[in-house]
């Protein structure tokens, strides 16, 4: 009996000492750079390590980690700068802390109540002058064995899943491409590092784009206008062109009182996108406050009108503008 006992605890030791080296061990990678990049998911991924993913934005990301090694910067250094630049939800294995702990603490629990559960069945047992007592059923502690390590083991997979949901959904570039991601949602500086990590890529149009328009209604001008330009040096499509043609057009007319190349910026924009009514109304209000026409402008007021789908607010502006310019008042 005490020789089965050692068996089953010898088997009992060598599966834990077989999970600590499985769990423990660092991803197979022929250098350093594939072992820091192992640990980080890509943002545009599904699941992907950036040193397994052939997308732009990993391999970026991994020419970001050559040239911080070659600097002399430390695997947690490198590690967190990647973190720090795209979002803390990239680290492929998270934290032990908060709601991921059970995921580590799990295994480690069920295997050593799984051992517990195999010694109490063949611990020796001391001479009593006692009744025997009725014998049980080994098979049910067996039973109550397997259903710890399973239950051990189902903790582990739902605390897995878990974790991924819990992740910050990644902005990929196919979300953005399709207008999927809300802007809102995240902060200037996290879409700023995702688009200098795609630059080149015209996926990153819309993002780049709907960030240009938080400047540009923040009133941010300087920001606004490089993010535009570069916006039509990328490959726009044609409503990306127009958006951008339409709010640069404003900003050197509001800004630097170009009132010529802001009409021709934004009539480049009407050219792409004709019934936009935000392009019109600010091609009115250049016309009444650059140009000084107020007649001019109520024509181009009125057009705005005709434009469907106008909300009720939009319509109570522009049909006030309308009165003022058609009476020949000066802009306001």
């Amino acid at each position: 009996m005490r020789s089965r006992a050692v068996s089953w605890l010898t088997v009992g030791l060598l599966a834990a000492a077989v999970a600590i080296v499985v769990m423990t061990a660092p991803p197979p990678a022929s250098d350093r750079a594939q072992i820091i990049g192992s640990q980080v998911r890509c943002p545009v991924c599904q699941g992907e390590s950036i040193a397994d993913s052939p997308a732009a934005t990993a391999r970026n990301m991994m020419d970001l980690v050559e040239l911080r090694i070659s600097e002399g910067l430390s695997d947690d250094e490198i590690i967190d700068e990647l973190l720090s630049s795209y979002g803390g939800s990239l680290l492929l294995d998270p934290p032990a802390r908060g709601s991921t702990i059970w995921l580590w603490l799990a295994p480690p629990l069920a295997l050593a109540s799984g051992v517990v559960m195999i010694w109490k069945r063949f611990r020796p047992t001391e001479p009593s002058i006692a009744p025997p007592p009725v014998r049980r059923s080994t098979r049910g502690r067996w039973a109550w064995g397997a259903a710890v390590l399973a239950v051990g083991g189902a903790i582990t997979i739902a605390t897995v899943a878990q974790s991924q949901q819990d992740r910050p959904s990644p902005l990929g570039l196919a979300g953005v491409a399709a207008g999927e991601f809300d802007p809102a949602s995240v902060s200037n500086e996290t879409m700023e590092a995702v688009i200098a990590a795609n630059s080149e890529d015209p996926a990153i149009n819309g993002m780049r784009l709907a960030l240009a328009n938080r400047y540009f209604e923040a009133g941010d001008y300087q920001k606004a206008f490089s993010h535009f330009q570069l916006v039509l040096d990328n490959e726009p499509a044609p409503a990306e062109a127009a958006n951008a043609f339409t709010r640069l057009g404003w900003m050197v007319f509001d800004g630097n009182g170009e009132t010529e190349l802001g009409l021709d910026l934004i009539d480049r924009g009407l050219a792409l996108v004709p019934n936009d009514a935000f392009a019109l109304y600010l091609k009115g209000r250049i016309v009444w406050c650059g140009q000084g026409d107020p007649y001019q402008a109520s024509d181009v007021f009125t057009s705005v009108l005709t434009v469907p789908g106008l909300g009720e607010d939009v319509r109570s502006a522009v049909e006030s503008d309308l009165t003022a310019a058609a009476a020949g008042r000066a802009c306001p």
